[in-house]
């Protein structure tokens, strides 16, 4: 169990690092040093932060963070086409 709640800890940071990036060619730089941000896992939780950002009234952030993670999706569909 703990190493769940290690990895979502790290998750959790790599997401934060990712979303608080000034331009996408950091946040490449960001997703090359977090592989794991290409998960399922952190689309989930990406997804959880902007649902939030929404409930709370934070538009204008909640569409920022649909375009991050639009851009993540795009990296993962250059890396894995289906």
């Amino acid at each position: 169990m703990t190493s769940d709640s290690s990895h979502h800890q790290g998750l959790q940071a790599a997401v934060d690092a990712f979303i608080q990036t000034p331009s996408m060619e950091e946040a490449l730089k960001v997703l090359q040093t977090y592989p794991d941000l290409l998960t399922d896992q952190a689309d989930i939780l990406l997804a959880s932060i902007i649902t939030s950002a929404r409930q709370e009234g934070h538009e204008i952030t909640a569409q920022a963070l649909d375009e991050r993670r639009d851009f993540i999706r795009s990296v993962r569909e250059e890396i894995d086409p289906k």
